[in-house]
């Protein structure tokens, strides 16, 4: 970083004091990871706003060099963290618990004066790291990541133990889950009762056990709203209206927009933004269904092009979040992540990319916004992943050419023999 900068930091950044930390545990902030070394006590100069800390234990005693081997060679623990919005100046404590491997909250005050303790730890205190891993910009990556990230809207999303989570964090995306096996269970175990294959205990195939299982741990799970994207109708819709917004998603961004984000754009972008972030280095599949949901819904909305309010307001500045998004994403994790659907088949993001383009071109409306921003688009996942994005003119012909052939055919009546 450049003096000023420096300088700025030193004065106005917050600190992060990790206690009786040990050596050779994983540890980041934000988008940087690093193993501990045996002075570690904390990070300063940390920029005021909101940032992420993870760590995870890791236990190198197996590879026999002191710790200072590949990782994944021992035991792994889970990846745990937390946001925080660090205040100007504000300093930080947390313990290592060598019992939970996590990091607890300490409220006893140091037995000597705040500045005398925080000297005497600044030489155990690693830097922020403003320019990221060889210069990447880490800070302004992260930046735009959060852009609309507020700490109020964390608090409605984190889990209630003071903002913790882990790999293992639930959300209603797994009763969702839970409750599709439970019918199929029961349902199963009804056909083999009635078939008489059964094994005449209640809890084989489905059986009444079911209806006990618990789910997620409720102080253990995102506050995540499950968004049904199938049920994108109002109720008691008219089959013109059913057919209609199944495949246009527009009644339900407004119903959305309006039930849970109280008319606020900024909260649903925050929310795509949070529910990225949990997945990409929270390392949660909790956050993933949410991601992909919202993503279906704003990209998905047709009509939404046609009302610039929509547009300005929510669209555009979605189709930048994805963009941002996908720079920070390996290939790997986008083929092997992103691109699967809730039905584990491939070309999520390729499919709702088309469907969009191809929305865009057969808008009535001038939208030049979007359409640089897709052409900008265009050229990153070219450069970036080798995709081809096809244009609006080439999804249409395409999907005319595809129409034309199952189309009624005039025929010469004298042709007929």
């Amino acid at each position: 970083m450049d003096q000023d900068t420096a300088r700025l930091l030193f004065e106005q950044g917050a600190c992060l004091v990790v206690l009786d930390a040990p050596t050779g545990i994983e540890f980041g902030i934000d988008m940087e990871t690093w193993e501990t070394g045996p002075l570690f006590s904390g990070l300063k100069m940390i920029p005021p706003g909101i940032h992420y800390i993870h760590y995870r234990a890791m236990d190198n005693r197996e590879c026999g060099n002191g710790g200072s081997s590949n990782r994944g060679e021992g035991r792994m623990g889970m990846q745990c963290g937390f946001f925080h919005d660090f205040a100007q100046g504000e300093v930080v404590v947390r313990r290592w618990d060598p019992q939970t491997e996590q990091l607890v909250v300490v409220t006893t005050p140091p037995a000597v004066s705040r500045e005398e303790w925080l000297r005497s730890l600044d030489p155990r205190l690693g830097a922020y790291p403003v320019d990221g891993a060889v210069g990447s910009g880490g800070y302004e990556r992260w930046k735009r990541l959060t852009s609309h990230v507020t700490p109020a809207l964390l608090s409605c999303i984190l889990p209630s133990l003071e903002g913790c989570f882990s790999s293992a964090t639930g959300s209603v995306y797994e009763d969702e889950e839970m409750e599709a096996a439970r019918k199929r269970l029961a349902k199963e175990y009804k056909k083999n009762n009635a078939s008489g294959s059964g094994s005449g205990s209640e809890g084989v195939g489905g059986g009444p056990f079911m209806e006990h299982i618990s789910t997620v741990d409720d102080n253990d799970r995102f506050g995540f709203t499950a968004i049904d994207v199938r049920h994108s109708f109002p109720k008691n819709a008219e089959p013109a209206m059913i057919t209609r917004y199944s495949v246009d998603k527009t009644w339900l961004l407004r119903s959305l927009l309006h039930s849970l984000w109280n008319d606020d754009a900024g909260q649903l972008l925050g929310e795509l933004q949070i529910s990225f972030l949990v997945i990409l280095v929270g390392q949660n599949f909790s956050g993933l269904e949410h991601w992909k949901r919202l993503m279906h819904v704003v990209l998905g909305s047709s009509s939404a092009l046609e009302d610039p309010g929509l547009v300005e307001t929510v669209v555009a500045p979605a189709l930048g979040i994805l963009r941002c998004q996908l720079d920070e994403c390996p290939a790997e994790f986008v083929t092997l992540v992103l691109e699967q659907d809730s039905d584990g088949h491939d070309g999520f993001v390729a499919t709702l990319l088309s469907a969009f383009v191809l929305n865009l071109y057969e808008c009535p409306q001038e939208n030049a916004r979007l359409e640089a921003s897709v052409d900008g688009l265009r050229r990153f996942l070219r450069d970036r992943f080798s995709w081809l994005l096809p244009t609006g003119k080439e999804l249409q012909e395409e999907a005319d050419l595809e129409d034309g052939e199952y189309a009624p055919q005039i025929v010469d009546p004298s042709e007929i023999t």
